[in-house]
Parts: C-alpha cells; structure tokens; sequence
C-alpha cells in the first residue's frame, strides 16, 4: 500500500469519526450523576412589571440512579419549590415553600392533567439540527400545538445524560432525553429555561428524601396554591 493510500484511509477514518463517532470512545460516554443548572427567563413577562425583581433567574436540577431533584428560589427566598421524582417509579413529591407554609404532595400520572392544563398537549417534530448546549452535543425537537394561539417551541435534548424517561411527567415525555433547551408554561407564565452548566460527580442521596417538615396535601391543593402565587408574579 502507497503512502498515499493510506493518507486517504486515515483522513477517512477521520471524517468517520467526526461525523459517526458517537457510537465510539469517549464521544460516547454518558453521565448518570451529577448537576444540571438551567438559566430561566420570561420572554413574554414585562421588564416593568412590579413583580420582575422577584422571578427565579435559575434552577437546579440534580440526579442519580433515575432519580432527580429540580429547586427553585424566587422572591428572594420567600417562594421555594422542590421536586422529588422517581422516573422508573412514575411518582413525584412537589414540595412548595412559601414564607411559613411548608406543603408536599404525593404526584403520580393520573394527578398531572391538574398541573398542565394551562398546555395543551403538543405534536412534536423530531429533527436533525444539532448544537452544543453547557458541552453537550444536543437535538433539536420542535413542538407544535393544535391551538393556533399558542407558538411553536423549540425543544433541545441530549442523550448524554443516562436517566431513564426524565420527562414523562410534562409535556415533552415523548422527547428520549434530557431537555437542555425548552420553553414551558405555567400558570399564564412562559418560563424559558436554557442547562449553562453541567457538573458530572456524587449527588448527595439525602436530596432525594422527602422533606419530613412538610406537610402532606392532595394535589388538588398544591394546585391552588401554585395557581395564587404564579398569578401574583404574573402581574
């Protein structure tokens, strides 16, 4: 074999390996545990608004073994929420922090149209486009809803991330990864949440524990009080 031969077998490979290369080595590796900070906005919400000083500006979500926490702070610590959910178990504890009132109900599938009424149920189209979002190589989905009133999403997910159906309690459980990239609604509100950093390494496994002080409510009326106080930082 002539050296130019092998040039091109070895500049093939090369291309190979860029553009296929996921399925090889370390472009391949997936996390199971770590930490996911997500930026949020409010596209929609008015800067002037009198409560814009008061919205979340982040959230964290940590998991492990399936298992994920997402906390949120806004109000300067006054409005805090926690979400405990167990995906191989289908089940999630929504636990609400507001000033003195200490709230957490038990959430499983038949209790989540309760939750996203506000969204109908998108149509999502699945396609190739691709981007980096916190160093990690993404998809993009696009969700479009039957309601013409409502605008199409964007939806960018990774499958670098191993936790298993991390979405089948919102409206992209369809999407096989991790949202890095999404829009969600809520209550009137649309919340743009975007991953900046991603922290592979041990999850404290206390995380995942359901909060003792808490008190325990039917979701019904974790609703309610969701629905009262995202109606007071709409305004």
């Amino acid at each position: 074999m002539n050296c130019m031969n092998v040039q091109t077998i070895a500049a093939g490979a090369c291309v190979a390996l860029l553009l296929g290369g996921c399925n090889t080595g370390l472009l391949n590796s997936r996390i199971d545990e770590g930490v996911i900070e997500y930026a949020m906005t409010f596209p929609e919400y008015d800067p002037n608004g009198i409560m814009a000083g008061m919205l979340p500006e982040k959230t964290v979500l940590s998991f492990s073994d399936d298992r994920q926490v997402a906390e949120l702070s806004a109000g300067m610590g006054i409005f805090r929420t926690t979400l405990i959910t167990n995906n191989s178990e289908q089940a999630m504890d929504y636990h609400l922090s507001l000033m003195s009132k200490k709230i957490v109900a038990h959430i499983l599938p038949v209790d989540l149209p309760l939750f996203t009424q506000q969204q109908s149920k998108p149509i999502l189209l699945f396609t190739q486009e691709v981007d980096t979002i916190a160093g990690y190589p993404c998809r993009k989905a696009v969700a479009v809803f039957e309601d013409l009133n409502e605008a199409e999403m964007e939806v960018w997910y990774t499958d670098r991330i191993a936790l298993k159906d991390p979405n089948w309690f919102g409206p992209f459980a369809e999407v096989p990864g991790v949202l890095m990239r999404y829009d969600v609604l809520q209550y009137g509100m649309r919340m743009r949440l975007e991953a900046v950093t991603v922290t592979p390494g041990k999850v404290d496994q206390a995380k995942f524990d359901v909060k003792q002080e808490y008190q325990a409510v039917p979701p019904q009326v974790l609703n309610s009080e969701l629905a009262e106080v995202l109606r007071t930082f709409a305004m």
